[in-house]
């Protein structure tokens, strides 16, 4: 994909996001995305609030598909399609990975925002440990 417009880094620093989001743009949060769906499917073997750091780029990346060019746009939606379908594949629906409280106070919505209402199938057994005491499992 070609440089990202100062309209996605604006958005991305309005989300505060670090600088090397920032730099990587779209480019960037779907080269993330398509690691994490990896992750999840190899066995997430991370923490909770990782998890959760993972889902709000995700977030982000819904975003900035806003502010990207028709030329971009098409090609990182489509990439970003076949993406979000493996990730719905290897995860379950559950509650908010955020929790109640904070998905209430962002207003997250299952249907909109569904990434924040899924975990994976087969998590490593310590993120598993993890999503049980949150009262995800």
């Amino acid at each position: 994909m070609a440089q990202q417009p100062d309209r996605i880094r604006q958005y991305l620093r309005r989300r505060g996001c670090t600088l090397s989001v920032i730099k990587g743009g779209l480019e960037g949060l779907l080269s993330h995305w398509e690691s994490v769906v990896a992750a999840v499917g190899d066995g997430y073997d991370l923490t909770l609030p990782d998890y959760q750091t993972d889902m709000d780029l995700r977030d982000v990346l819904q975003g900035a598909l806003q502010y990207a060019p028709m030329s971009e746009r098409a090609a990182a939606e489509q990439k970003l399609e076949a993406l979000d379908q493996r990730f719905r594949e290897l995860t379950v629906d559950c509650g908010p990975v955020a929790g109640d409280e904070l998905a209430a106070e962002n207003g997250y919505d299952p249907t909109d925002q569904w990434w924040f209402f899924r975990r994976p199938k087969q998590p490593a057994p310590d993120f598993e440990e993890e999503l049980r005491e949150a009262g995800l499992v």
